[in-house]
Order: structure tokens, then C-alpha cells, then sequence
């Protein structure tokens, strides 16, 4: 006969058994220390455990302090945690007994357990998060045993997503596992009430990751001496072993040997790295989710060299303020700027030049760079802090060369040092396994926008407003890359990546895949992928499917419009408008100002999923382009394509394309202008020429008639400047687009360009000119939306907009105004990005729906 388990219960009788399990964010954020503390109050026994991406809680006491128990949960969960179900489930007393075997005795009722397997239906695992208030006061307490400890973390924050290996999230799941704690972070980690309790990433001076300061040396000459004082690190063979090695240096001592001078020291790192950025040094600093690139905004020689070694021409660069306050002198800050500058994912903010206080004019011009917004943010790194406590602000970029993704590894960026980029590193071991950039956000007209959804967010899901038949992988576009995996009702959005022609990045999207689809539990059975056929995303989906029967393919434009459509669970008529530079049209020719009227309904079915009705009934006239999407750059083959049209059309004469091809000629005397009559043979021959409707070449033909900018150095400059030159205007110039109907409806840009000229060489302003094509290009935009409710019908007078082109702040604030005046309701993406980092959300939205495309 079978012995019994001891009773580990004084009287069971009494007591009621139960399984309790939490779903939703509930790894990463301290829930489990959180759960024992309220059992220990409530006189509880049991244990708690992570298991997959859920927590379980075994419990046993009468039937009040559970009920007070399981309020507790909904009611105080720790800041960060997202409970999304809690399920309470009755047990026996003999399974309460095996389920806590080893765990609980009469001196300690509750426990937190080991972690155990779950297969769960969904899993949502903790972003990285910003250093908290109470880690912050620690790091600048000189009486703190881990005052000035850059890696200083707790229940509440620190790297998460960036370093997990798998699922459920542990130490010894994290890179943290090579660091064996230390008798004093042992004893905290287990102390009740204490904010590292179970704290996975929990470290201090003695047994955590330390600082490596890395300097390309010229001269190679510089003597190499050893101050080590004191090294009281643990000589347990345990500990060195565990540490794979990294514990059996000194902590605290200079080398130099080949070409590199090498400092192994927090403090000493940290002051060194000081003082050379104070020289006008760069400095690549491995943060949270990979290297920045780092130096003063006040000095001159650092901004330019980078931008040359970054092939980064105009772009501004972003600047960190050590607080709030210090960015005030600066920026002018909403309340709404400032929650998104504290928020955890301490992001990016676009922020108006201070009108008040002329600090900006102390940065480098070459810093912003010509812009009349500061990308402002905040230290989330114990590290950054430091840094800048003697700094004041620094520019803070990714720490990668242009186009590349943002590196990880210390030996690549060692290989970059004395190159002409960066002149220094501050590193570390804890390894990087999720590279992610800086989030950036911006606000506009009181609406949230994302811009780069990445550090902070990601991996954080988008609810679907309903659930997927099939674990599916969409494989959104090639530029600012983005994927996303879909299970249940979760869209799972993946890091940015950048632009996929560059070969790191495409690894990296590659390698993304595998490691999410691990972390996530998510083996796809369906694909879904933009309609381009020559995009490497589109290649990589089909590859990935093996099976034609398992690829959907999705038009870039219909797919931003569903991405707004998912975010908002729309039904009913509405216009979708999307506006951006280039996508792969039905006609196989280049889209890019698309209007749709859509349709959408519930289905009856059990997944409530969406039937979806669209009919495309509106664009820009369509003009012919010279050299398909690889002429998105030059501004001016643009502008020389839209004035040959306008000469065709009888619009204007070769008189007047031959005065303002002398004025800009003028006006771009660094830029070599394209052969004019080459161009015009070459569109009256149909030679290398596509069809365009996109938005973004009317953008940058307007931006270079108006002598702003003839040039994209980066995606969308031309765009950004003339807004930028629309900003500055008194008054805009009354220009209007004619909307022609032929089948469907369109607004004639041809016109509006021809427009422009003649008032132009009239001698009107061309910041006024620049805000009064924003303003017509709106006004025009609703006039179509109304136009297509006229003719097909909508009650609820919605309209829905995305691409990239709305975030331009003056188009985007005249669509609100104008929509506001004629009672429309005006939908866009605050989730995820309105440009191509959200296209992969619209195309799993439709792919869990039943698509009718009308003629």
C-alpha cells in the first residue's frame, strides 16, 4: 500500500482548496512577489508559479479570505501587469497536497514555486521597462549598496523581452543566467516585502554585469598598469563557474594591448566616457535594446563626422535631457507630451521648438538639422542617467551605419571604433537576444501618433476584434519593415527592422521570426503578404508557406486602411483614404492616394469574424513616372514629370517649364538636374515609365518647384521640409484641385502643380504657397470622401485615413478641422504606426476576413 503524502494542513475541514489562473501580462512585472504578499496577509496557503505565459496560483483558507484574496488580484496588481482573465477552479485536498509537495510547511504557508509547462492559449510577454522611481533614488544614494550601479533593476523594471531566451520568464530563461547571485542579492531575492523579491534581472556591483569602457588607441603606446584595490569578488568555484569565466577578473583595472585601450571599471568606464565626449567624442553605448551612438549636441565636429560615417545627410538626429525640466527650457510640452516622455517606454517625442527660451539655438545646427521640432526623450537606463548627470543633453541615435539595424554586438561595434564613426564603446555581457530601437511618438492636435513602434512596446499585442481560424504570419512591407504574428484575437506586431534591401536587416527579420514564433508558441499555418511581387517580404511569406493554398496576398493600400479598420473594430459604410509613397496597385501600376468605399459586417459564425465589402473609387489623376519605385528619391524627375503631363494637357508651355528650369537650376546649384528634353522623350516614348498616383512624388514635385528641397537623402525629407516651409507661413495661398469623375473619382494634381507655377513666377510667397497645397489637398481629400457617400451610400459619415502621409501635422490638423465642421467622424491608427510599421496589422485583419472586392 501506497504511503500518504504528510498533511501539510493543520485542518483541512475548514479550508477551501482552489486553482486560480491569471492570464495576461503576469511575467516580468513582480506579480508573483506580489501574490505571496497578499497570501501572507491573508493568512493563505499555497504556492504561485509561472507556467508558459501564465500564472498559477494553488491556494487553500475559508472561503472570506479567498474571496478577499481573488479581489485583491483585480484590484492591486502591480503597476505594468494586464490581467485579462482570472479563472478560479475548485480542488480536492489530496490535489492541493501534490500540487504544493515540497514546497510548504508549517513555518511558511506560501511560496513561489518553480516554474512549470503550460501550453496556454495566449501568451503576453513584458516588454522591457524603464527604470523605476525607487531604483532611480538607489542608483544616486551614496549610502545605497548599489549606488552608482548602472545595471540597478527590480521587480518593476529593467531589460524584459530584449534578453529572454524562452517563455516561462526566468533567470535562467534570460541572458541574466550567467550571473550567479551574490549572498546579498540571494537574500533579497527572497525576502518578503522587498522590490527585488523573485526580481529575475536582480544584480549589484559584486555579482552582476560590469562596465567595459573600449577605446581605439593610435598611438598603442600607452602604458598598461593594474590598481586593483580590493577585488572582493566570491572565490566559490560555484560562482566562477556559473559565471562561465566573467567573474574570474578584476573588475577594476586599465589594459592596453593591440590597438584597443580597454577599462574594466563602472565608475572609471563611466568617467572616462564623460570626459571624451566633453572633448567632442563619440561614444556607442549598449543599452536596453542595443548601442547608441552618443556626443554633444553643442559641438560641431561630432554631428558632422557621424553623419558622414552614417551616410545620415539630413535627417535630425534625437536628443536625450537628463528630466522634464530641462527639456521645458527647450520644447514647448503639452500635459499629453509629458505623460508620453514618462511612460514606460521612455520614448521619442516630436516636440515644438520653445518659443519662450531660445535654448535650441545652443545645439549645433547641424543636430536638427534644418527642423523646427526637437525628437526629445528621457533616460531609461540607469546607465543613461549617469551619463547624463555631468553631460546635460546628448544626442542619442541607434547605434548602427544608415539602413543597417541597430547593433548588439560588442565585437562588431569594436570593429567600427576608428573607422571615422564612433571613437569609443561602453559595453557589457548581458547579451541582447531582441535588438530594439527607441519608440517615437508625436502628438498632433490633441491625437497620439506612433512613429516607430519598437522599445518599450513591442512585444505587447493589438486585439483583433475577433479570432483567428489559423495561427497566421503577415509579413508587412519592405520599408520600416515590421511582422506580426497572429493567434486567437492577438496581433503580435514584431520590432522595426528598417528597410529590407539591406542584407543585415533581412537577417535580422529572419532570425525575428523564429525567435518570436518560439517566444509565442505561434506555428503558422497561413501567410499573408503585400501584393508586390518584387518585394522581399512578399518572397520571404511565400517561401515561409511552401503552399500556395497557405498565401494571401493583400494590396498595400486596402491593408493600411484595415489596419485603422482592426484598431477601431469598425463596421458599418465608411471611406478608407490612404495616402504614402508608393504601394503595388491592382492595375499593376504605382498606387499611392487611394480612396475605397468599404462595407463591413459581422459574421454570425462562432469567431464573429468580419465580412468585408470594398470597392476602390478614387485617387489622384495618374501620372507617368520615369523609373518606378527607384525614382522616389529625386524630386525634381518627379516635379519634370508632373510639368510634362501638365504641358500635354495644355496646362502650361515649355515657356514657362524653361524659366523655372533656369530658377531652380539657380536654386540647386549642388544638384545635377535631369535632361529635360531627355526626360521628355523618354515619357513621350513610354520608355522606363509607370503610372503614379502615389502622394508622396506630388509631395516632393511640389517641395522642389517651391526651391525647398529637390532631394530625399531619407524617406519622406522632401515631405517634411515643405511642411516645414508650410509652418512658416502668414497666410496660405488659395490654390484648389479640381475632382474630375471617370468611372471613379479624381483629384487632379496635374492642375494643382500647373497652379502653383504660374503663381509662383507671379512672385507669391512659397511658404504661403507650401500651406495652401496642404490645405487644398485636404479640403480636396473630404470632397471625394463626400462624393463617394453621395454616389454608394453611408449613414455614419465616417472616414478612415492611413499611410504615412498622415503624419504630416498640417494635413492631418486640417482633416480633423474640416471633418469637425462637416460632422464627420475621422478614424486613424494610434496603436501602431499609420505608415508601413502597422501594414502588417491590416493584412492579418484581413486575413481572419471574408473579402468581396466590387468593380
Amino acid at each position: 500500500m501506497a504511503k500518504p503524502f504528510p498533511m501539510i494542513l493543520i485542518d483541512m475541514v475548514e479550508k477551501k482548496c482552489v486553482r486560480i489562473t491569471v492570464k495576461g501580462l503576469v511575467q516580468g512585472i513582480g506579480f508573483r512577489p506580489f501574490i505571496a504578499e497578499c497570501a501572507e496577509e491573508l493568512n493563505i496557503s499555497g504556492i504561485v508559479k509561472n507556467c508558459g505565459g501564465i500564472v498559477i496560483i494553488v491556494a487553500s483558507a475559508d472561503n472570506d479570505s479567498l474571496d478577499m484574496f481573488t479581489k485583491s488580484i483585480e484590484i492591486n496588481a502591480p503597476a505594468g501587469a494586464v490581467i485579462s482573465s482570472i479563472v478560479t477552479e475548485d480542488m480536492s485536498a489530496a490535489e492541493f497536497e501534490i500540487e504544493c509537495k515540497g514546497y510548504i510547511s508549517g513555518d511558511c504557508s506560501f511560496r513561489i514555486a518553480d516554474s512549470g509547462s503550460h501550453i496556454d492559449t495566449e501568451r503576453l510577454l513584458p516588454p522591457d521597462l524603464a527604470i523605476c522611481d525607487t531604483c532611480t533614488k538607489e542608483l544616486l544614494d551614496p549610502d545605497n549598496r548599489r549606488y552608482r550601479y548602472p545595471f540597478i533593476s527590480c521587480t518593476s523594471c529593467g531589460p524584459r523581452f530584449s534578453i529572454m531566451h524562452t517563455v516561462p520568464y526566468d533567470r535562467d530563461t534570460t541572458t541574466m543566467d550567467i550571473f550567479r547571485m551574490c549572498p546579498d542579492c540571494s537574500y533579497e531575492y527572497t525576502q518578503k516585502g522587498n522590490i527585488r523579491r523573485h526580481a529575475q534581472t536582480i544584480s549589484c556591483h559584486r555579482c552582476g554585469p560590469q562596465l567595459k569602457y573600449v577605446e581605439y588607441d593610435l598611438e598603442s603606446n600607452i602604458e598598461s598598469y593594474d590598481h586593483t584595490i580590493g577585488n572582493d569578488l566570491y572565490s566559490n568555484s560555484m560562482f566562477h563557474d556559473n559565471h562561465k569565466g566573467i567573474s574570474e577578473r578584476s573588475f577594476n583595472y586599465k589594459e592596453t594591448y593591440s590597438d584597443y585601450k580597454e577599462i574594466y571599471s563602472n565608475d572609471e568606464a563611466i568617467y572616462t566616457a564623460i570626459e571624451r565626449i566633453k572633448e567632442g567624442k563619440i561614444g556607442a553605448v549598449l543599452d536596453i535594446g542595443g548601442f547608441h551612438f552618443t556626443f554633444s549636441p553643442f559641438l560641431k565636429e561630432p554631428v558632422k563626422k557621424l553623419r558622414i560615417w552614417k551616410n545620415r545627410e539630413a535627417k535630425p538626429f534625437a536628443v536625450m535631457f537628463p528630466d522634464i525640466d530641462s527639456i521645458k527650457k527647450y520644447c514647448k510640452v503639452s500635459p499629453k507630451e509629458e505623460e508620453l516622455l514618462k511612460s514606460n517606454p521612455r520614448p521619442i517625442v516630436l516636440l515644438n521648438k520653445s518659443k519662450v527660451c531660445d535654448g535650441i539655438s545652443e545645439f549645433a545646427d547641424e543636430v536638427l538639422a534644418g527642423s523646427d521640432r526637437v525628437g526629445a526623450m528621457l533616460p531609461c537606463s540607469p546607465l543613461q542617467i549617469l551619463l547624463l548627470q555631468e553631460t546635460g543633453p546628448l544626442v542619442m541615435t541607434s547605434g548602427n551605419r544608415g539602413g543597417e539595424p541597430i547593433v548588439t554586438d560588442p565585437d562588431i561595434m569594436k570593429s567600427y571604433l576608428g573607422t571615422g564613426g564612433p571613437d569609443f564603446m561602453l559595453t557589457h555581457e548581458r547579451k541582447i537576444l531582441t535588438p530594439l530601437d527607441d519608440s517615437i511618438y508625436q502628438v498632433n492636435s490633441g491625437v497620439v501618433q506612433i512613429i516607430r513602434r519598437a522599445r518599450g512596446l513591442v512585444p505587447w499585442p493589438v486585439d483583433l476584434p475577433f479570432e483567428l481560424r489559423q495561427e497566421t504570419f503577415a509579413a508587412g512591407g519592405d520599408l520600416k519593415s515590421v511582422f506580426a504574428l497572429g493567434k486567437g484575437d492577438k496581433a503580435y506586431l514584431s520590432a522595426h527592422f528598417g528597410d529590407l534591401d539591406d542584407y543585415e536587416a533581412a537577417a535580422s527579420y529572419d532570425h525575428a521570426i523564429g525567435h518570436m514564433e518560439a517566444l509565442l508558441d505561434i506555428k503558422p499555418t497561413m501567410y499573408v503578404c503585400d501584393k508586390h511581387p518584387a518585394y522581399i517580404s512578399s518572397k520571404k511569406a511565400v517561401k515561409l508557406s511552401g503552399d500556395k493554398d497557405r498565401i494571401r496576398h493583400y494590396q498595400h493600400h486596402l491593408a493600411h486602411v484595415m489596419a485603422v479598420a482592426a484598431e477601431h473594430d469598425m463596421t458599418g459604410r465608411f471611406v478608407g483614404i490612404a495616402f504614402d509613397g508608393t504601394g503595388y496597385g491592382e492595375d499593376n501600376s504605382i498606387w499611392g492616394s487611394e480612396f475605397w468605399w468599404c462595407d463591413i459586417t459581422k459574421d454570425s459564425g462562432s469567431d464573429h469574424r468580419r465580412n468585408v465589402k470594398i470597392r476602390h473609387l478614387g485617387s489622384l489623376l495618374p501620372v507617368k513616372m520615369i523609373g518606378g519605385d527607384d525614382g522616389s528619391r529625386d524630386a525634381l524627375k518627379s516635379l519634370y514629370c508632373y510639368l510634362h503631363e501638365a504641358k500635354v494637357r495644355g496646362y502650361i508651355d515649355s515657356g514657362i517649364i524653361d524659366d523655372l528650369a533656369k530658377r531652380l537650376e539657380s536654386v540647386y546649384k549642388d544638384h545635377r538636374a535631369p535632361d529635360i528634353k531627355l526626360l521628355d522623350a523618354a515619357l513621350d516614348h513610354n520608355i522606363n515609365t509607370i503610372e503614379s498616383t502615389s502622394m508622396g512624388r506630388l509631395f516632393d514635385a511640389v517641395c522642389a518647384l517651391l526651391g525647398v528641397c529637390c532631394y530625399n537623402s531619407y524617406e519622406g525629407e522632401c515631405a517634411s521640409k515643405l511642411e516645414i516651409c508650410a509652418a512658416g507661413a502668414k497666410m496660405a495661398t488659395p490654390l484648389s484641385i479640381d475632382i474630375i469623375k471617370n468611372g471613379i473619382f479624381y483629384m487632379d494634381g496635374v492642375r494643382l502643380i500647373a497652379d502653383i507655377c504660374n503663381k509662383l513666377l507671379e512672385g507669391e510667397d512659397i511658404m504661403d504657397l507650401s500651406l495652401g497645397f496642404h490645405k487644398s489637398l485636404s479640403k480636396a481629400a473630404v470632397e471625394v470622401a463626400e462624393n463617394i457617400g453621395r454616389f454608394y451610400g453611408y449613414k455614419n459619415k465616417n472616414i478612415a485615413i492611413g499611410g504615412g502621409t498622415f503624419l504630416n501635422r498640417i494635413l492631418n490638423k486640417d482633416l480633423q478641422m474640416i471633418c469637425n465642421d462637416k460632422e464627420y467622424t475621422l478614424y486613424q491608427n494610434s496603436l501602431v504606426p499609420p505608415g508601413d510599421g502597422g501594414l502588417a496589422l491590416g493584412q492579418l485583419y484581413l486575413s481572419g476576413c471574408k473579402l468581396e472586392i466590387k468593380d
